[in-house]
């Protein structure tokens, strides 16, 4: 048998000594939080179909929104407004790549019922088919997870069509109250395109949605008043409000797909929702929602659209446990990663105290804490833009003596490639 000389053994005690408190520091680093079990998922939440008030199913003829009837009909004002089935649309979604749809025609859940419906969803049991509604009183808002229509005291079971009709109390604390039913049955209450200041007129910040849908059909342009009439700069402006509250609210965005015609720049999954879910599963998705573990894309997963990862390390151990809609504390490092991103991108760091943009050159990924580095300090929230390069400087250079300086093309962001929700500092 070998015998261990005494120097030898002293050495090799000495080195495990010496190496126990390292060790015990690794272990040490590595023993807080850990990031959230699960994975990100891609959809639309805003989607229209040939069951809505302003919709054709031929040049000539349109569902009658005041039966639930499909086959009643109605005459056709405007050619133009020819829509797809519900069907239509979630062959759509599911050829773009998507593994979720939200099908939500105003004021009904008409499609839900829909015989081709639940056959395609029986034939596609890994894609989610988000039951929904929009109800456009007063200002649009979305009743994700809603199978009936909803009042001011919850669901109303068998009511199908004319949803607005339910709600009774459209003052403030009526619609808080339409929120906290639908929430009370697992759904996800969300104020759609804000822009069209039917809802921040009436009610500002007072009623405070789960999600707000910052971005509202496809590509992300406004030149006021031509070509769009949605203004999502506007939308997110507003949106930042509720953070600077203090309120913990998501972003979405939805194409808000209404007619063939305008689907090739207005198509399902123009821009994407990617929410962060533990199963792919319509009650994973609105806990999803509900956590605000969301950021929106441009393009579908077809297209290989943009994606823009926000996380925060709150102890500096290396790991980042926070995600998009997760909270830290305020000396966190945070780090944004992306996926697919035109080369030269500009990230665009907001917090509630200011504003940076950074170019990102061939990186993708940039580490950063707040208060440092020319970074804003954070007190509630920090989130992040990804923009195109897109010329803005010589744009305001070139437009802005022949339209006065007025908010336009010349100052406006063409090139939104994603934005993330917040992480909350608390």
């Amino acid at each position: 048998m070998r015998t261990v000389r005494k120097s030898h053994l002293a050495v090799v005690t000495a080195l495990i000594v010496a190496a126990t408190p390292a060790l015990a520091s690794a272990a040490h680093r590595h023993s807080g939080p850990r990031p959230p079990a699960g994975f990100w998922v891609a959809g639309d939440l805003h989607v229209h179909t040939i069951y809505g008030h302003d919709t054709c199913i031929t040049p000539t003829t349109a569902w009658d929104p005041s039966s639930t009837d499909r086959a009643t009909r109605t005459s056709c004002g405007d050619a133009y407004t020819v829509s797809l089935t519900p069907a239509q649309r979630l062959d759509e979604a599911a050829n773009r790549g998507l593994d979720f749809v939200a099908i939500s025609d105003h004021n009904n859940v008409v499609n839900q019922s829909d015989p081709e419906v639940l056959a395609w969803t029986k034939a596609h049991p890994g894609f989610v088919a988000v039951p929904a509604y929009e109800n456009s009183q007063p200002g649009h808002v979305q009743m994700l997870g809603a199978r009936s229509c909803y009042g001011n005291t919850g669901a109303v079971p068998g009511t199908t069509i004319e949803c607005d009709r339910a709600v009774t109390d459209t003052s403030a604390a009526g619609e808080a109250a339409l929120a906290a039913g639908l929430r009370a049955d697992g759904g996800v209450f969300q104020v759609n395109h804000p822009s069209d200041l039917n809802w921040p007129s009436r009610y500002g910040h007072t009623v405070v949605p789960d999600t707000v849908e910052v971005w509202n059909i496809g590509p992300w342009a406004y030149q006021h008043p031509f070509p769009a009439s949605n203004d999502n700069d506007f939308s997110l402006q507003w949106y930042d409000g509720f953070l600077r509250n203090g309120d913990e609210v998501g972003v979405t965005g939805g194409s808000d797909t209404h007619w063939v015609t305008t689907d090739a720049a207005q198509g399902v999954g123009d821009p994407t929702t990617w929410v962060f879910v533990k199963t792919l599963s319509l009650g994973g998705l609105l806990d999803g929602l509900r956590a605000h573990h969301t950021f929106v894309s441009a393009l579908p997963p077809i297209l290989a659209g943009p994606q823009l990862f926000l996380e925060a390390d709150r102890n500096g151990d290396g790991v980042y446990e926070a995600i998009a809609g997760s909270e830290t504390k305020a000396r966190a490092t945070f780090r944004v990663r992306t996926a697919h991103a035109v080369p030269g991108s500009v990230l665009r760091i907001v917090t509630d105290t200011g504003t940076i943009e950074i170019s990102m050159g061939a990186d993708t990924s940039y580490t950063f804490r707040p208060g440092t580095g020319g970074v804003p300090a954070a007190t509630q929230f920090v989130r992040a833009e990804l923009l195109a390069p897109d010329a803005r400087a010589q744009r305001q250079a070139a437009c802005d003596p022949v339209v006065g300086g007025q908010t336009t093309v010349c100052h406006d962001d063409l090139g939104m490639e994603s934005l993330s929700s917040p992480v909350f500092i608390r």
